[in-house]
């Protein structure tokens, strides 16, 4: 039968080692945890310091795989190939849960084995918390705090990354730029919380119309863009014309008072010659246009003709 192990590591632990099963270090395995330690100060991603931990672990303990999992990040890492036999760890720092590591291997791990693991683990702590934090900022540093959705770093940074995709396979790449119409005499008659609860619903209502291909992010103000992949010209009227009808028979409330909100779309589809900043300023125009025709309406990007 295969055997687990499953115990939780804290910074309360073993500063050296546990009880009579204590390990002598040798030499050269304290010249390994001294390296293993610089290791783990030279990266804060996460892939990054548990490859080192675990490459240097390898060196002190056999083992032929492990996993590392923190459902709270969603985040998970495979290293080797998991086996029969498993010695799991819950590691916590103070009272923040960190996640948990399992190690792998044909046979049992033995008492002096799992004594090196722990004694190894109590040097992760800190890396891996930090590395945690520094997710989680850039994780906030791209989410938009008042609706929950992306935000303008993350399109400027996504959209780079899609145009030269789409450049390099030869795919059809459109953008909608969508503007609440009249959304100034909202804050000046009803005030700025109207108007927050007014871009949190508009937010949501298009995130459940998109499709599971488009990406949402909140440009600035009132503007908002989605990124539709693989899609052209047809394919995004399609969507926009379906976004600007769910908006305007969303049910807006605020206060319980019915509120009627309409938008503005504006349409491009990326062309050979349109960088990330082309692509944007074509929808973006075409926003104005469909500002300039009434609001409440769509307007596709075209080519001004040369004048004759």
């Amino acid at each position: 039968m295969a055997t687990q192990t499953v115990q939780e590591i804290s910074h309360l632990q073993k500063a050296n080692a546990t009880s009579s099963a204590q390990l002598q270090i040798t030499s050269d395995e304290l010249q390994q945890t001294l390296r293993l330690a610089g290791l783990l100060q030279t990266s804060l991603e996460l892939d990054s310091v548990l490859n080192f931990f675990l490459d240097a672990t390898t060196n002190v303990v056999d083992f032929e795989g492990a996993q590392f999992k923190n459902d709270d990040i969603q985040y998970s890492f495979q290293y080797g190939k998991m086996d029969r036999h498993t010695c799991s760890y819950r590691l916590r720092l103070a009272d923040e849960f960190l996640g948990e590591i399992t190690f792998s291997r044909k046979r049992r791990f033995s008492q002096p084995d799992i004594v090196q693991l722990e004694n190894l683990l109590t040097q992760t702590l800190y890396p891996i918390r930090n590395s945690i934090l520094y997710k989680r900022a850039l994780v906030a540093s791209k989410i938009d705090p008042l609706t929950g959705i992306n935000n303008r770093a993350a399109f400027d940074n996504t959209l780079v990354r899609e145009v030269e995709r789409s450049h390099r396979h030869n795919l059809p790449l459109s953008l909608l730029v969508i503007d609440i119409d009249h959304f100034k005499n909202v804050n000046d008659t009803l005030g700025h919380s109207a108007g927050d609860k007014i871009l949190q619903d508009l937010s949501k209502c298009i995130a459940d119309t998109l499709r599971s291909t488009d990406t949402l992010y909140r440009y600035g103000g009132e503007e908002f863009v989605v990124i539709l992949a693989g899609t052209a010209n047809n394919g995004a009227e399609l969507v926009a014309e379906r976004l600007r009808s769910e908006i305007a028979h969303f049910p807006f409330t605020y206060n319980k008072s019915k509120l009627k909100i309409t938008a503005s779309l504006g349409i491009a589809s990326l062309s050979k010659r349109d960088d990330a900043k082309r692509l944007f300023n074509k929808a973006d125009a075409a926003l104005y246009k469909a500002k300039n025709a009434g609001r409440n309406c769509i307007h596709h990007y075209r080519k001004p003709r040369k004048a004759k």
